[in-house]
């Protein structure tokens, strides 16, 4: 069963509830207050970091709420109050835990939701089990830490055939098709893994916060590494910038990714590329061989006019670092509607994604470590 595309705006989208991206759309963001009580109101004034501060390295530092000086990153864990994970193929859904023939539970087959209803300021907890049923519905405790998972899952909810763009494939109830887990390794501590032997892609977005625009980004980086046990012959490991694009009809993605790729009968090698499916827009850069169980730091910078006064305010330049080596650069050709948050959907979104190709062989393995990124510091 195919899943339903929804073309929404912005301000719809953040007035779903229950449906939205993927899972869940958290809205904590990290936190500036003097007081160590958490701010008393959902509205707030933010200010952005230097881009220099970690998302998550899962070793438990990251995503710092100065308002009480504690990072909602956990050792060894995924922290859903920083992370959220895909359903692969679908961009938009409807619950997918209840809809979809495919959900993500944490390693008890739970999968927990922290959402905000209209004109509340405290979060409600919602536990679901694997089939979407709720379990629980309970009041999020201010400045308590968010529910952390040591893995997560995607797992078959029911039986049937799930359809994408790339193919089709027969799902199974209760069977696992793709795994993420901090992993402990040698010198560099906890990493993120994920497996996956699906068609299409399974990925981890940055949720805290997600409503940042291009022009606010500035940098998105991570360590990124394929490890030589890596049975699948076609694949790819990226950070990715996403969003949609509703005003150009069918709505679809509009990308660019920075990452290790491998094609059928090839040897790995560094990518760069660029891609609007709703047009014929598409970069790809081929930016040198790439080694397996060999880290790269990977790094996408969006610079605007206010990074460089060359630029007209409605430019948009990406630059593509390896090793903070500038690899290549380009300047989208839809930079003014990108720029302009009344014409794009859901994102921009931060994701790290391992993508296979149309009929994967073998199980794709990727790693990734010290993730970091612009975010911004919610202050009075």
């Amino acid at each position: 069963m195919p899943y339903r595309v929804v073309t929404l705006k912005r301000r719809d989208l953040m007035k779903l509830g229950l449906s939205g991206i993927v899972l869940s759309c958290l809205k904590s963001g990290c936190e500036n207050k003097t007081s160590s009580d958490p701010p008393d109101s959902p509205e707030q004034f933010y200010e952005l970091t230097d881009g220099q501060t970690l998302y998550d390295d899962f070793d438990g530092h990251g995503c710092l709420q100065t308002y009480n000086n504690q990072n909602k990153a956990e050792a060894g864990k995924i922290s859903s109050g920083t992370w959220t994970p895909t359903d692969p193929g679908a961009e938009v859904v409807q619950n997918p835990a209840a809809q979809g023939l495919l959900t993500v539970v944490n390693e008890d087959r739970q999968r927990v939701e922290y959402r905000l209803k209209e004109r509340q300021s405290q979060e409600t907890k919602y536990v679901f089990d694997a089939g979407g049923r709720l379990l629980q519905a309970v009041p999020h405790i201010p400045g308590q830490p968010y529910h952390g998972s040591k893995r997560l899952l995607w797992v078959g909810t029911r039986a049937g055939r799930y359809d994408t763009e790339s193919g089709s494939l027969i799902v199974e109830k209760g069977k696992v098709y793709g795994s993420a887990e901090p992993m402990l390794m040698g010198g560099s501590g906890w990493v993120l893994k994920l497996t996956n032997s699906l068609p299409g892609l399974l990925a981890c977005i940055l949720t805290s916060p997600r409503d940042l625009e291009f022009a606010e980004y500035k940098t998105f980086s991570a360590d990124v590494m394929v490890p030589s046990n890596s049975t699948g012959r076609a694949y790819y490991a990226s950070v990715c910038y996403h969003t949609t694009v509703p005003e150009q009809p069918p709505g679809l993605s509009w990308l660019t990714d920075l990452g290790i790729i491998r094609h059928a009968f090839s040897e790995p090698s560094l990518f760069a590329s660029c891609i609007n499916r709703n047009t014929e827009y598409r970069i790809n850069m081929d930016l040198g061989q790439a080694r397996l169980d060999t880290w790269y730091n990977l790094r996408m910078d969006v610079v605007t006019r206010s990074g460089d006064a060359t630029l007209k305010d409605n430019e948009l330049r990406i630059e593509y670092y390896v090793n903070g080596e500038l690899k290549g650069w380009l300047m989208p050709e839809d930079s003014q509607l990108l720029l302009d948050r009344e014409r794009t959907g859901a994102g921009p979104l931060r994701w790290l994604r391992l993508a296979n190709s149309e009929m994967p062989e073998g199980e794709s393995v990727a790693f990734f470590d010290n993730v970091k990124a612009v975010y911004r510091n919610r202050i009075k």
